[in-house]
Parts: C-alpha cells; structure tokens; sequence
C-alpha cells in the first residue's frame, strides 16, 4: 500500500548578498506598494522607494495587527498597485499578504468566516529579523480586541510568490531581539519536527535549522555576539527552515503556552517561547523520551559535545548564559492569572495543543506557569 507523504514549500527564496543587490532584483516602481517599519525605512529604504506608495506599519498602532490596523493599512494603500512588497517583522509580513488580497468587508470576517479569501496582486516578502519565518507560510495573524484573542488565518492565496534573504537586514540588530528571534525559529524547527503531521522532507529542513542555530549559539557563548557577523546569512537560513518546517506539520504546546504571555502580558513572542520551552520540554521527556525527541537530542549531541541524555539541559544552560530567562512575575503575572491563562491555552490555542508531541493536561498546563510565575 503506497503511503502518502505531505510536503508543500511554493514560495521561491532567493538570497541576495547585500542591498544594493537586493534593489536591483526588485525594480521598484510606481506601482508597486511598501509594507514596512519606520526603523527599516529611515535605515535601508529612504530615498530609494520614493516612486512607490508606502504604508509604514508603526504609525498605525503598536502592537499586533488587528482589524483597526488592516482597515488603515487598506485606507492608506489606496488601490492603485500591483505587487505588495512587505520588508520588516512579523507583523509587517502578515500585514503584506493581507494587502495582496481582495479587500476584505469587514476585515474580521476573513477570520472569522473564512470569506473573500482571493488574492488579487502579486506578494514579495522580506523578513528583517531571522525567527517569524512568516515569509514561507500561509498564515496570518489577527488580534481581535472585543474577544481579546488572537486568530490565524490560513490559506494558499497567503503564500508569497517570492521571499528574499538578505543578512545585511540584521546585521545592525540589538542583542536582544535578535536572540528572541533565534529561539522563535528553534521553536518552529523543533515543534514541527515532533508534530505528528511531519513528514521525511520537513523534518529534514527542521533538523538543519536546529544544528545552524544550535552552532550560533555556541559561537555567542563562546566569542560574544560579533563572532555570528560572518554567519547571519545561515541564521536568516534557518528561520525560514523553521517556517516551512510550520507551515507544513504546524507548532505545538510551546507556542500554545507562550501565546498568552503575549496577548496579556506584552512578551515578546519569541522570548516567550523561550520562557516556557524548558518546562514544556521536561515534561515531554518525562512523557514519552525516546521518540522524536529523541531523535532531536541524537542529531544535536556531538554539536554540544554531551549525551543525548544531556541534550536539552545543555541547550538551556547554553541559552541561559546567553540571555538569562526571567520569572513570569518580572513581566507582571499574578497567581491568579495562572487559572486564566490555562484557559486561554485549552479554549484559544486548542488547535496547537492537539498537534503537540504528547497531549497536557490542564493540570500539567497551570504547573508549567506555577514554576515559571
């Protein structure tokens, strides 16, 4: 009986060395819209976008999109344009594909009933930090305000129909989300890996994600933040090895966890992965130790110079000396907030739970948070 084997990467990824490699490959025009931050517009694209129309996503609220945000953005964009080129963030990739479609009337029911999803201009996407691995998905991200969560959209019509890489984005990026977003594309690489949804082929591309990123924070540890200058390329690789990694077997339990941390608290998303990743990890290895897990801790071993055995924790205490992990109280989480946020886990992120490598229990869920509050 022949066995079917799920595999979907369309998006074409072409890496470019430096900018002004960069401009020359996309020839700006006139018709052409910018998603964008003020950051990366004053630094990279001031003066060299000045024929485009162009929408920068800090000026139309802080925080994550939601229907407010898309309706500017779609105010502001107009309709005189043919190809959306997103450059930035999260947030700003997932605002560009939303751009590229029919709009939507309103905005929420894209979300909510899944209507008008028909994309009608082409979309190229262009990540400045090396974890959303937004650039080879098909989701999208919307927090809707009056229910106080958070949905995700996803479809083929959000596929981009070029993605570019290119490391001088992040050359110049502070410490500290550059680390959060490295732990945001271990997650994705690691969490799809030991989805039951995972085929030969993703968990190749996952397993490499996690041995260049396993590598570079080595090389942190070892020699300071300037040692990973001549290695930015293979990061930005990563992350969107961890993308498609997501976007073909989906996250789990540590993204499911790390969800309210966001929504209530402000964390960053991929600082908040790493503040539940350990627990979650532990509890995974007490549960079921020598399955795909396993597999993980056996590819990574000679890396870290230890034992399977010894895998995870060496990756911790690595991460730790790196960017030591803060108790959830330091952000403002209250005792109280333990019981609410296990709720948001099991009724909001219910979908991430049920893809996880073991299943949590409530229980299991609000001792993770005990430990870390």
């Amino acid at each position: 009986m022949a066995v079917s084997i799920a595999f979907h990467a369309p998006v074409k990824v072409q890496v470019q060395k430096d900018l002004k490699e960069l401009f020359l490959q996309l020839k700006f025009s006139r018709r052409d819209l910018i998603i964008t931050e003020e950051r990366v517009y004053q630094n990279y694209l001031k003066g060299i976008v000045d024929d485009c129309r162009v929408v920068i996503r800090d000026l139309l609220g802080r925080g994550p999109n939601t229907a407010d945000t898309v309706e500017m953005a779609f105010k502001e964009a107009g309709s005189s344009y043919d190809r959306v080129i997103g450059i930035g963030g999260g947030a700003v990739l997932d605002l560009a594909k939303l751009l590229t479609l029919e709009r939507p009337v309103p905005v929420k029911s894209l979300f909510e009933m899944r209507e008008n999803i028909r994309k009608t201009r082409s979309c190229v996407l262009i990540p400045t930090t090396p974890g959303t691995g937004s650039e080879v998905t098909p989701y999208v991200a919307l927090y809707i305000s009056e229910l106080g969560q958070q949905l995700i959209l996803f479809d083929d019509e959000l596929y981009a129909d070029k993605a570019y890489l290119c490391p001088e984005f992040i050359k110049n990026m502070p410490f500290s989300p550059l680390a959060a977003s490295m732990h945001d594309a271990f997650t994705h690489a690691f969490e799809s890996y030991l989805s039951p949804l995972a085929s030969p082929f993703s968990k190749t591309i996952c397993k490499e994600a996690m041995q260049i990123l396993t590598k570079a924070w080595l090389e942190i540890a070892k020699d300071g933040v300037s040692a990973i200058q001549d290695n930015l390329l293979n990061i930005q690789l990563a992350g969107s090895m961890g993308g498609i990694g997501y976007a073909n077997a989906g996250c789990a339990a540590i993204h499911a966890l790390s969800y309210p941390l966001s929504v209530r608290l402000g964390i960053h998303h991929g600082e908040a992965n790493y503040l539940v990743a350990k627990e979650v990890v532990d509890l995974y290895l007490k549960k079921n130790p020598l399955g795909a897990i396993f597999d993980i801790a056996t590819s990574l071993a000679p890396l870290l110079n230890t034992s399977p055995e010894h895998v995870f924790d060496t990756i911790d205490n690595l991460c730790q000396s790196i960017l030591p992990r803060k108790r959830l109280s330091a952000f403002g989480m209250k005792e109280n907030q333990i019981l609410e946020f296990t709720d948001l886990v099991l009724t909001r992120q219910n979908l991430l739970i049920s893809n996880g490598y073991v299943q949590l229990s409530a229980g299991e869920i609000a001792n993770i948070y005990s430990k870390l509050i």
